[in-house]
């Protein structure tokens, strides 16, 4: 009878740990938000589960379905005990393999990890480390398991120093070169200084910084793991694009509401003209007092103001950016007929856009802008000249805004996938009028071909 009684419990903890690791086949649309308290929803004065509600409706769209599994003070340590139950599940406990999900996005950051506590570098190393292995092994696990993991990078809080602050950008840049696909939430929310530019409090966003953080997350993601589209990888060689006093010859229109972005493209030209250019809406802010867990706050709120054109150009023989309100960025790097790596980075909630020539931060305009266009090889309007010729290739355009880290170490050949949408190398062999060109980006979207003269031109040959 002994014998029967283990024989099955012994069955009965093997189809459980089965029962884990075919989360994907069971509940194939499935993805569970495992974190702490900005996962679980903390600051939105709405109370409607933050930024993991907003995803959960978000993919409803779309025929899936998005579990909270967040516990507030969570880090790396006390989450993975709630991974999976040992023993009888405690009923009110929120555990990640217990709910079968195909998908889980990991929700953590430093603010639970005591890094603004540590006062010595020492200290702090040890919760850089301790933190990344950790994360790590949430990935790891989940894996083991049958979960695909998407990892949320570090984001801000109020008390950072900018030692802390440090930490966080070094993380991020890190994590955002992992083969895990990654969520670059500091890239929307960031005020610049480590601090939330809509926050509710010291590590928490109002309910519109968690729209913002919803808004670094690539739509089509989960989809594009879903067909198994793999971790990209930077092109080596294999030529360019050249377009010839083009109009609209490549364009890209987002399928979600956008905010921050950054547009990162290698030009080589000695002509004048409009490079990229960007439209949509600018937006205005409204505040408000509100309560949150009955504490009064001021709430922000951002809604759309007029429509705008902004451009990455040539003036003056110099790399330029042209705000929404006209202003010029002026780089001062000539165009002189060697690549050049141009980066315009626009963070919404903060309302300013940065301009990168080379790796190097150049200047930077107060703006608020919610794209809904982007132009590659042209300004996507008649009248406005494009150069006479000029040559393209590594156009990446990513949902969150890149900081000067992230920027210097995308210019010294880092692939950073960190809320990346399009990836195109414009190494395609032609490039035909009204179709799409390679996107290795883990997204289902492309940027389309216009009706302009864009060809395949292979390395070694010059401008003329």
């Amino acid at each position: 009878m002994r014998r029967t009684v283990l024989a099955f419990v012994g069955l009965v903890i093997l189809s459980q740990v089965v029962g884990y690791g075919q989360a994907a086949r069971l509940h194939p649309h499935r993805i569970a938000v495992f974190g702490s308290s900005v996962a679980n929803g903390r600051g939105d004065e709405f109370a409607r589960d933050g930024y993991t509600g907003l995803l959960r409706a978000l993919m409803a769209q779309r025929g899936w379905e998005v579990l909270n599994q967040s516990r507030g003070g969570d880090n790396t340590r006390t989450l993975m005990t709630r991974f999976a139950p040992e023993g009888a599940p405690d009923p009110k406990t929120r555990y990640l393999v217990t709910v079968n999900p195909s998908y889980v996005v990991v929700g953590l950051s430093f603010g639970n990890e005591n890094l603004y506590e540590s006062k010595t570098k020492a200290e702090k190393d040890a919760v850089y480390d301790g933190y990344l292995k950790g994360i790590r092994a949430v990935v790891d696990r989940a894996r083991q398991n049958g979960i695909i993991p998407v990892v949320m990078l570090c984001y801000t809080r109020d008390l950072y120093t900018p030692e802390d602050y440090e930490y966080v950008r070094r993380a991020n840049v890190e994590q955002a070169q992992w083969d895990v696909p990654t969520v670059n939430v500091l890239g929307a929310i960031d005020d610049g200084k480590g601090h939330w530019a809509l926050g509710w409090d010291d590590k928490h966003p109002q309910a519109s910084g968690h729209r913002e953080f919803l808004y670094s997350f690539v739509p089509s993601l989960f989809e594009a793991l879903e067909k198994g589209k793999p971790n990209p990888v930077k092109a080596s060689g294999g030529g360019f694009a050249r377009i010839t006093s083009g109009v609209a010859p490549l364009t890209f229109a987002p399928q979600e509401t956008m905010h921050p972005f950054a547009l990162s493209v290698m030009v080589r030209t000695q002509d004048t003209g409009t490079l990229a250019a960007v439209t949509g809406s600018t937006l205005l802010t409204r505040t408000e007092t509100r309560l949150s867990e009955e504490k009064p706050f001021t709430a922000t709120t951002l809604y759309g103001d007029k429509p705008f054109t902004a451009s990455l150009v040539v003036q003056n023989g110099r790399f330029g950016y042209k705000s929404a309100a006209g202003t010029v960025v002026d780089s001062g790097v000539r165009a002189d007929g060697q690549w050049h790596h141009i980066v315009l980075s626009h963070f919404t909630a903060r309302g300013e856009s940065l301009l990168f020539v080379d790796g190097k931060a150049v200047g930077s305009v107060a703006e608020r802008l919610e794209p809904t266009r982007f132009v590659i090889g042209g300004s996507g309007a008649a009248g406005t000249a494009a150069p006479k010729q000029a040559d393209y290739k590594d156009v990446f355009l990513y949902r969150a805004g890149l900081n000067a880290d992230e920027v210097a170490a995308s210019n010294q050949g880092k692939m950073l996938k960190g809320s990346l949408e399009i990836y195109a190398p414009l190494t395609d062999a032609d490039f035909k009028a009204d179709s799409t060109i390679e996107n290795r980006a883990q997204s289902l979207t492309a940027l389309k071909v216009g009706s302009d003269r864009v060809v395949h031109v292979d390395e070694g040959t010059s401008t003329r």
